[in-house]
């Protein structure tokens, strides 16, 4: 009987101090992730099925494939060396924005992104990329 209460005792221990960290990462903290591995497959799992893009002043609406694509090449152009967040907006329910700092080797750039309820959970509807203004 008292190794059964430690047992119960220790597990809830852990799942008292892991549950605070789980519900603190946000869908910007994991996106931030994605962004600094490059990791454009991933990122695309989160587009809506046409997606608003404007990368360095290139703009248009995409698929979702195209989109993941244009990403790709981003990426091959300018890889991480650190990404943040700087801000999000998430006390909708229906809407999320967040912005990202992302630093190449050669640019610092701001990634803005916006996403939309569609019932079940949050996709991307619009991702721009711009230089930092400071």
């Amino acid at each position: 009987m008292g190794i059964k209460i430690l047992i119960i005792s220790t597990i809830s221990c852990f799942f008292l101090f892991i549950q605070p960290e789980v519900q603190q990462k946000d869908i910007f903290d994991t996106l931030s992730v994605y962004f600094k591995d490059s990791n454009s497959k991933d990122i695309a799992a989160y587009f809506e099925s046409v997606i608003e893009l404007d990368i360095l002043s290139e703009e248009g609406e995409y698929s979702k494939a195209q989109a993941e694509l244009i990403l790709r090449d981003f990426f091959s152009r300018h890889s991480a060396v650190s990404v943040k967040v700087l801000h999000r907006l998430s006390s909708s329910s229906n809407y999320k924005f967040g912005v990202l700092s992302f630093e190449s080797k050669s640019k610092k750039l701001r990634v803005s992104i916006s996403m939309a309820n569609n019932g079940n959970k949050f996709l991307i509807k619009t991702i721009t990329i711009e230089n930092d203004k400071e």
